[in-house]
């Protein structure tokens, strides 16, 4: 028997003092379970846009791209247009932080 696929929901936001967040319920996918991940979107029905620091600030002037200071506590990532958006993360990257933002398309 098939085990129940548990919905994730969105929660509130709680950004630590560097500006870093993962949803409680986002499974800690390493780098190498790129498969996984895709599958676990595609059980969870979700469509997926990542918003990139480095895309919506001045590189030039800001401090987490001048000086390697490691917060974006500052930095608000822009909401994708539509309804339902939430965040599943705002991590670190190779290019720097990024937000993922999370909806559901099938129900």
């Amino acid at each position: 028997m098939p085990e129940e696929t548990v919905l994730i929901q969105p929660v509130p936001v709680e950004r630590d003092t560097d500006g870093w967040w993962h949803h409680p319920d986002l499974p800690a996918f390493e780098e190498e379970q790129g498969e996984e991940s895709r599958e676990w979107v595609k059980a969870q029905g979700l469509a997926i846009v990542t918003a990139e620091m480095e895309y919506e600030v001045d590189t030039d002037n800001d401090p987490y791209f001048e000086q390697g200071e490691g917060s974006c506590a500052h930095w608000e990532p822009s909401k994708p247009d539509g309804e339902g958006w939430f965040v599943l993360a705002i991590s670190d990257t190779d290019n720097g932080p990024a937000c993922w933002w999370a909806r559901r398309v099938t129900p």
